[in-house]
């Protein structure tokens, strides 16, 4: 059924939301208590971020109940902001008490699955966890709130969600460090509340969600090269990645050698399938992820109809509206705020009821390249 309110057009899906009769009141104005965030992209409240500094500063003294101290009032400041519990975890770690640290992991991981799972992960001061038998069980907490985390987002809007504004990218040739801060979020229409869905050190430029709803596919980038003649940039470290939403299992990421021009993402006989154009090789290719984390050459005709379109001189360029189902169905477009940057209109019922990325920008593909 999702499948199919997937497939359904837009001009139809309008004449059905207009004939139900839903009201854009079926988003709430107030999100209650859930899985997620009420927003991602709010910064941490002063208050909390100078109580955090303070923390860091006497975990740094190995004065680990004070700094806890200052932890737990940056959390009392604003609940939202997480990073003080790893920093706890930490603490208790650094003092090896690990079953106090494991408990305040778990409810880190539990209330929000991505990042921090992947934080915890890669601490440096979670080490000595890791080779505990304390650890089995953290796993085990990773891969049961994977599957919450993957509850409900079937009837999701999917997008590229910039967290802050991008680094400048100056003018000229050259090879550029490329963090346009942009990850993959779904936004439930029905709780109000988001969902971070890749942890990609803000390097993600494109998605594009399976005909089926049940993968998304997205794009990264490390570089940007310029040369010499304007207008043919080129993205360097590119790299494929693909999750399953319901099980939130990430298969292995599948890297592009060479410089690229442009990626286009589509729906293939044979799955999510990628068209490429690359640096010194003519024409284009079409491929399709092989196992082992490589790409297989796909015969057969030219597929049309792209998911989404990256390209090195644009970036992800603006995608068509989308529909998404379940007890709060909406239709998702891309809009232009006054400044230019690209933003998500939520329509319920034909008429305008939520935005996304009104603070730094969002788009159903992803972003121009800033």
């Amino acid at each position: 059924m999702i499948a199919a309110a997937l497939a359904v057009s837009i001009s139809s899906l309008g004449a059905v939301l207009a004939a139900s009769g839903a009201a854009s009141t079926c988003i709430p104005a107030v999100p209650p208590p859930g899985l997620g965030a009420v927003d991602p992209f709010a910064p941490p409240a002063p208050k909390a971020t100078e109580l955090n500094a303070d923390g860091k500063a006497l975990y740094r003294q190995g004065k680990w109940e004070e700094a806890r101290a200052q932890y737990r009032a940056a959390l009392a400041a604003d609940p939202t902001f997480l990073a003080p519990k790893l920093n706890i975890a930490c603490s208790f770690v650094r003092q090896e008490r690990f079953a106090e640290a494991t408990a305040e992991a778990r409810a880190l991981i539990a209330e929000g699955y991505i990042p921090w799972t992947r934080e915890i992960l890669e601490a440096a001061d979670m080490g000595a966890l890791k080779v505990r038998p304390e650890m089995g069980g953290l796993r085990q907490a990773m891969a049961d709130a994977a599957g919450r985390w993957g509850e409900g987002l079937a009837d999701s809007v999917v997008f590229v969600g910039r967290q802050r504004a991008p680094l400048r990218i100056p003018d000229g040739p050259g090879v550029f460090i490329l963090n346009p801060h942009q990850e993959v979020y779904a936004y439930v229409p029905a709780t109000g509340l988001y969902r971070q869905l890749t942890a990609e050190d803000g390097r993600v430029l494109a998605q594009a969600r399976t005909p089926d709803g049940r993968r998304i596919v997205y794009v990264t980038a490390e570089k940007l090269v310029r040369g010499a003649a304007p207008g043919r940039p080129m993205l360097r470290g590119v790299a494929l990645g693909e999750i399953t939403l319901a099980t939130m299992a990430a298969a292995p990421p599948v890297r592009v050698d060479g410089d690229v021009r442009r990626i286009e993402i589509l729906a293939g006989p044979r799955g999510p399938t990628f068209r490429i154009e690359r640096e010194g090789q003519p024409g284009e290719g079409q491929f399709v992820r092989g196992e082992g984390g490589v790409l297989l050459p796909l015969g057969g005709p030219r597929l049309k109809k792209p998911l989404a379109v990256l390209t090195a001189a644009e970036g992800a360029l603006a995608a068509p509206p989308v529909a998404a189902g379940g007890r709060c169905p909406v239709v998702a477009r891309e809009a232009k705020a006054v400044d230019g940057t690209r933003r998500i209109e939520l329509l319920v019922g034909g008429r305008p009821a939520r935005r996304l990325g009104e603070r730094f920008g969002a788009g159903l593909g992803g972003l121009p390249i800033p």
